[in-house]
């Protein structure tokens, strides 16, 4: 049993024989004041068979999904609010990282880690332990190490 959750359909329209419908793809996203993330290069899911289900994300953090049928040259694009098309690497940080971040040496680093004054690792591996990075700004920005870091994308 398969659960779909539906979206807005956006609209459908046929491809050129070309193959392009950049335009076109545009074109109906203006219409319905949309825009595209420009960091998302976008993720094709899945492909084959004469199909292909690709999607990229909005600047108001929604997603954009196109069900291309090759067979009948044509494009359903569909506006979703919960469908998280690609998970974002986790970004983690060992001892050099962390050095380089605050501009201390990696032996401070330990040192600090050794006195209880840094935040807990989220793992301890062989080759040392390891830190969600936001953790690491969290906690610099909190002793005011660093200013607060700001994110454009």
């Amino acid at each position: 049993m398969s659960i779909y959750r539906p979206g807005k359909i956006l609209g459908t329209f046929k491809v050129s024989d070309e193959g392009d419908y950049s335009l076109e793809f545009l074109r109906l996203l203006k219409i319905h004041d949309i825009t595209l993330d420009p960091s998302d290069e976008g993720t094709i899911l899945w492909e084959g068979e004469g199909f292909m289900v690709r999607s990229c994300s909005t600047l108001d953090k929604k997603y954009i999904i196109e069900f291309f049928n090759e067979n009948e040259k044509k494009v359903t694009v569909i506006l979703r609010k919960d469908f998280p098309h690609h998970h974002r690497p986790l970004d983690i940080v060992g001892t050099a990282e962390v050095a380089a971040m605050l501009g201390w040496s990696p032996k401070k680093v330990s040192v600090y880690r050794q006195r209880g004054k840094l935040p807990q690792p989220i793992y301890e591996l062989k080759m040392g332990p390891v830190w969600k990075k936001e953790d690491v700004e969290r906690w610099a920005i909190e002793q005011g190490l660093i200013k607060k870091i700001i994110k454009f994308c």
